[in-house]
């Protein structure tokens, strides 16, 4: 094993018999005989020291594990993964993750959360006429074309875990017929967006949105009461329940604009951080409490790298670091709640999900996870920028598989995809276990 140091004014690396010029991504070692490729989606087998976005101000430093004595190394960093086809099925999902022999009896998913896993609630409480209900085009262009509550120009995150799955994508709690909320078994999507922890935060922007308490009350007082009676006993109900995914990404809005727009003037963020956390474990224990066992829960995401805050902000790199510390505080305190509510509740199980590493991981080398742009809106807005949200029915860039946000503030079915696929593979981003282990479990 070699190490090798790409200095800051050095563009060609040698290696024993390879030499290696103007390397910008990992991919670009595809190509060299002595570097094997890992599967067919374009994954070097490398071993990654420190790896940082090669530029004129950066060292890089690289272990290369060269393949001459036949051995093989193991590359954890970088992913291209084309976005698969509009309504692929579960076999052909997992083929195309290359998830071998996997064996999957999960009996639904509940879905919790915010504008990032919001498939139609918000929709259906403010009409097609708002941003934050999705319910317009060019939201939803490549869902089909059709507009359908999820905040970006496809699928979500949680559409894809559905169908690794081999369920249905959970349907939005508020768009279900009676009917449909007395027989459908599979799973329901609660989440709202601009919604948060906290009971009164999203409301300086939407009254009816569902915060996460109320969220928790649809499940208790709605699902559980109409599901209860379709199950032969209540013992089968319970073990149904504690086989069930409860999935929960909650915190961006109470750590974005709500903490700068109402709770600035009256916490200090390690003071707000914590009141988060309060509110956060007594609704996670109330899910408990109700059946819940199997829990995944996502930290937030480098909000301060958005393009409405890059661009509204004031801030001297390439993100508004005072947002991202924020959020770095209330993340900082996540693992400790999950070590400590899976300690007291026999029978759980909680996994944290780090997306803001994953965020992270292509802000600092788009290239080796297929984007050519992690900062800008690829939708317009009304004044013929990309900062606001985005306006009805003009059509957004060509190039959206590239961009790493759809909008200002959300992700692109691309990045939805790599957080989902990181989720479900990658135990370097969620812990104690990857998703598809909890999901086994």
């Amino acid at each position: 094993m070699q190490e090798v140091s790409l200095a800051s004014d050095l563009e060609t690396l040698e290696l024993g018999s390879m030499r290696l010029t103007s390397i910008d991504t990992p991919e670009e070692l595809l190509s060299m005989g002595e570097v094997r490729c890992a599967s067919n989606f374009k994954k070097v087998m490398m071993h990654v020291g420190q790896l940082t976005r090669v530029n004129a101000a950066r060292k890089v430093a690289v272990q290369v594990a060269v393949a001459n004595d036949g051995s093989s190394g193991e590359f954890g960093y970088g992913d291209v993964i084309e976005v698969p086809p509009f309504n692929i099925n579960q076999k052909d999902l997992i083929k195309h993750l290359s998830l071998v022999d996997i064996k999957i009896a999960l009996p639904a998913i509940y879905v919790f959360g915010d504008s990032f896993v919001d498939n139609g609630n918000n929709k259906a409480i403010l009409g097609n006429k708002d941003a934050i209900g999705g319910g317009y085009l060019p939201f939803g262009i490549d869902f089909d074309g059709k507009p359908t509550g999820r905040v970006t120009n496809g699928r979500i995150g949680v559409d894809f875990i559905a169908t690794v799955a081999g369920l249905p994508y959970p349907p939005p709690i508020l768009g279900m017929s009676k009917i449909d909320r007395k027989t459908i078994r599979t799973g329901v999507n609660y989440a709202s967006g601009a919604s948060g922890l906290l009971p009164q935060n999203g409301h300086f922007l939407h009254k009816n949105v569902i915060n996460f308490s109320q969220q928790v009350d649809l499940f208790e007082n709605s699902t559980m009461e109409d599901l209860k009676s379709t199950f032969d006993s209540p013992e089968g109900f319970t073990q149904y329940l504690s086989k069930s995914l409860f999935f929960i990404h909650h915190a961006s809005n109470d750590l974005g604009l709500t903490f700068e727009v109402e709770m600035e003037k009256k916490y200090s963020i390690d003071k707000y951080a914590k009141l988060l956390i309060k509110e956060f474990s007594k609704q996670l224990k109330r899910l408990y409490t109700l059946g819940a066992r199997k829990f995944f829960v996502s930290n937030v995401s480098p909000l301060g790298c958005s393009p409405f805050n890059i661009n509204t902000k004031n801030h001297s790199g390439p993100c508004v670091e005072e947002i991202n510390n924020r959020v770095s505080v209330y993340n900082g305190l996540l693992p400790g709640l999950l070590e400590k509510l899976q300690s007291i509740l026999p029978g759980s199980k909680f996994v944290l999900g780090d997306i803001y590493k994953v965020f992270q991981d292509v802000f600092e080398m788009p290239r080796s996870y297929g984007f050519k742009d992690v900062n800008t809106s690829c939708c317009i807005d009304n004044n013929g920028t990309r900062i606001q949200v985005c306006a009805p029915n003009i059509a957004p860039c060509k190039d959206r598989k590239n961009r790493v946000f759809f909008d200002p503030f959300h992700p692109s079915e691309t990045m939805h995809f790599l957080w989902a696929r990181r989720f479900l593979k990658d135990s370097s981003i969620c812990s104690p276990i990857n998703l598809i282990q909890l999901m086994q479990a």
